[in-house]
């Protein structure tokens, strides 16, 4: 028996190798095709890059905000116009000239100075930008500064100082929303909960030599937008409605096959019994009964939470988070901090976050203790290395990863300045705002 599966074992091997023999010459290139046109975007995409100049600017938040959070959904409705429609992906522009949609960053900082609030932009969104954040603060002021980053090492962690970091990714598939500020609101002001609140307490309380770092890189792009969101709601209301996922379609010839015996069974079973049909309608579907009457209460709120999202305008977006302390006093504390703050959007029967394990700072298994620690901090200075150059997703290519997609009002949820109930120290309010001169002023 053993000579028999070796034989058996050997003769596939060989008819394997023979295979290749003959068609190398069409696979080897087909395979070559692949690998070069990823080498190839990704090369004239860091060409274009290069060519794009930045900008960082400092979001300095007026002393009284009575805005709800609403008004940052509005600021990210005006930041969505930065999407191309499209001319980004046509075969000049992408692959010759490396165009693609364009993102921008929004940041939050702590350290023992204060918080401060962030976006980086391409200089040609700057006024798209400042015009959106006051249309809806007019007393805020938005000014052009350093890069914040320049005050950290450029390599981390180093014998001083350690870190720890995570990308954010969805449970669910992007089109459960996650619990946004509407489900935190109140009629009542005095009762209403800011969720950034609990993230700005955390980092007005950081000692000398701790930071905080959030990153939220959006563009108005990815392979769940416009219809193909709304075709994937309906998927999923249609689930949530029978309880149970549409079948996989059949082939031509199992679906054949099944109709012929489904319709000898019924005619045995005529005389006795009307006949039943598993298929029909169009293309042989039978469609889902939809009902609100059989449905809980959880259930119709999801339903009406994804077909809400659908119906926005949403990102493709990337999010990080770092802290960094030293490594004498690096408190476990404030990471628990740290995914607390995300966890209060999470919801059981929507949607919820999680550290995307390949990007964790974090090594487990039993192996070699030196080999453990190198393998981490190769893994934590490569981390510190994209959020310091605020690449999107891993490489600049968000198309080809799954990176979360959220709607203005779930960034309005996780990025907009605190209401003014929020007493956190050293949340940086700005007491006055420069104003402009009268324009009729005469001038000699």
């Amino acid at each position: 028996m053993l000579d028999w599966l070796i034989a058996a074992l050997e003769t596939a091997g060989n008819s394997v190798i023979y295979a290749l023999g003959l068609t190398w010459w069409l696979v080897v290139p087909l395979l070559l095709a692949a690998v070069l046109h990823d080498l190839w975007l990704l090369y004239i995409r860091m060409l274009a890059l290069k060519k794009t100049e930045w900008l960082v600017l400092e979001i300095k938040i007026p002393t009284e905000i009575l805005k709800t959070p609403k008004a940052m959904e509005q600021v990210f409705s005006a930041v969505y116009s930065i999407y191309s429609y499209g001319t980004a992906n046509e075969l000049v522009a992408k692959y010759w000239e490396g165009k693609m949609e364009k993102w921008i960053s929004f940041e939050m900082m702590g350290m023992r100075g204060g918080v401060y609030f962030f976006t980086r932009v391409p200089k040609d969104a700057r006024k798209l930008v400042e015009s959106a954040v006051y249309s809806q603060f007019p007393n805020a002021e938005i000014v052009e500064t350093a890069d914040y980053m320049d005050l950290l090492p450029e390599a981390l962690p180093n014998q001083t100082y350690d870190l720890w970091g995570a990308e954010m990714h969805l449970v669910k598939d992007s089109v459960y929303p996650i619990k946004t500020y509407q489900q935190f609101e109140e009629e009542v002001e005095e009762r209403r909960i800011d969720p950034v609140g609990t993230i700005a307490e955390v980092m007005s309380n950081l000692k000398e030599g701790e930071y905080i770092l959030i990153q939220y890189i959006i563009s108005p792009t990815g392979k769940l937008t416009g219809e193909d969101l709304i075709g994937e709601s309906k998927k999923i209301v249609d689930e949530l409605l029978t309880g149970k996922k549409p079948s996989p379609k059949p082939s031509a010839l199992g679906g054949w096959l099944e109709g012929i015996g489904e319709f000898i069974v019924n005619l045995i079973k005529a005389p006795v019994s009307y006949p039943e049909w598993s298929v029909g309608g169009v293309n042989g579907e039978k469609k889902p009964e939809r009902s609100f009457m059989n449905v809980t209460k959880g259930v119709a709120k999801a339903i009406e939470s994804v077909e809400n999202k659908a119906s926005q305008q949403i990102f493709k977006a990337s999010i990080r988070v770092i802290y960094i302390d030293r490594r004498d006093s690096f408190s476990p504390l404030n990471v628990a901090a740290i995914m607390g703050y995300f966890s209060q959007f999470n919801t059981y029967n929507l949607n919820a976050f999680k550290p995307k394990m390949t990007t964790y700072t974090r090594i487990s298994g039993r192996i070699f203790p030196w080999w453990k620690n190198f393998r981490l901090t190769i893994l934590k200075r490569l981390y510190y290395k994209r959020y310091r150059l605020r690449t999107f997703g891993k490489n600049n290519m968000p198309a080809k990863e799954d990176l979360p997609i959220l709607s203005t009002e779930e960034m309005a949820t996780l990025y907009h300045f605190p209401i003014t109930g929020v007493e956190a120290p050293s949340l940086r309010r700005l007491l006055s705002k420069t104003g402009e001169p009268p324009p009729a002023l005469p001038i000699k």
